[in-house]
């Protein structure tokens, strides 16, 4: 664990911070002699690495692409007419 000054954490904080990530954690020291450690939160559990067919999903529900006549009907009720 690498330990920094409060003015060293203030003015780079970026260097506290990677330390943190390389070590598991950093300590700050204050000039009247409080002690702070800094954690790296836990990763997120789960990283989404694909996306459903979302193409495929609307060819199911519409197999053919809808008349004049639906569309006209389809804008009227979603414009609450």
């Amino acid at each position: 664990m690498k330990t920094f000054t409060a003015r060293e954490f203030s003015r780079s904080s970026a260097v506290v911070f990677a330390a943190c990530d390389r070590d598991g954690e950093a300590r700050v020291l204050h000039r009247d002699g409080r002690a702070y450690r800094v954690l790296p939160d836990a990763p997120p559990a789960r990283f989404i690495t694909s996306v459903p067919d979302f193409a495929a999903r609307r060819r199911k529900l519409f197999p053919e692409p809808l008349s004049k006549a639906q569309t006209k009907m389809l804008d009227q009720m979603l414009r609450g007419e």
